[in-house]
């Protein structure tokens, strides 16, 4: 099972060899989690997208881009979030297998809504799935547009006191874990955003949090920032496997 989160910048890369192309032809994953995409179908053939089982995209209002979870292997039934259409999109995966075992899975791709502040924006998301969440193991994904870890003492960037409380309210009210984090712990965090006025600064905005009860199934979380995913997009994939 892979999984991956991408945000393609403005709807990224289009025609042949597009964003959408080089990202199901060089991770080939199960489910795609997308934000700041064009509607999935447009950059695949009538004949390439009739593969995929399951897409559920909308646009942010009044812009040409949304976000998007896309599955070649899953059925996907929509699961929304009243208010922040286009920003958020979920789907709940009936028979979503990890560790060998079909179980039903509640996911949303998030971007948090843009200008911020960010902090009390996620939070507030976060306000709205615990009114639908009914337990169901849950993966979330997406950019976040705040540090999505928590950094060690000698990182030249710091965690906000915000941050670091939405990262507890993850894992304590929801059972959620930032994927790299959790193989990666005694690593500084990787750059996900080469953020346009400072391209250097160690920018860790997107993740992939995954339920407690997978986490025993986690085989792998990787930032892709080689070759052209290191400009593609001003962000990078986050691509997680389990066993």
């Amino acid at each position: 099972m892979r999984l991956v989160s991408y945000n393609l910048h403005f709807g990224g890369k289009r025609g042949a060899g597009n964003s959408w192309q080089q990202l199901i032809r060089e991770f080939t994953p199960d489910i795609v989690f997308a934000q700041e995409s064009l509607s999935p179908d447009q950059y695949f053939s009538p004949k390439e997208f009739s593969q995929f089982k399951g897409c559920i995209w909308l646009p942010v209002p009044e812009r040409k881009w949304g976000s998007a979870i896309l599955s070649k292997s899953y059925h996907l039934e929509r699961e929304s979030l009243p208010g922040y259409e286009g920003w958020v999109v979920g789907a709940r995966v009936p028979d979503l297998v990890i560790g060998g075992i079909p179980q039903s899975v509640l996911m949303f791709s998030i971007h948090a809504p843009s200008p911020g502040p960010y902090e009390p924006a996620v939070d507030r998301i976060l306000s709205e799935l615990a009114k639908k969440w009914d337990k169901t193991p849950m993966i979330i994904a997406g950019d976040f547009n705040l540090t999505t870890a928590i950094r060690h003492p000698t990182e030249e960037l710091k965690n906000s006191v915000g941050e670091i409380e939405l990262q507890e309210r993850l894992r304590k009210e929801f059972r959620l874990f930032n994927a790299w984090q959790v193989l990666y712990p005694n690593q500084n965090l990787p750059q996900t955003l080469r953020w346009a006025k400072n391209r250097i600064a160690q920018y860790h905005c997107d993740a992939i949090f995954v339920s407690d009860s997978h986490l025993v199934h986690l085989a792998s979380a990787n930032v892709e920032s080689a070759g052209i995913w290191g400009e593609m997009s001003d962000h990078s994939p986050i691509v997680v496997t389990f066993e």
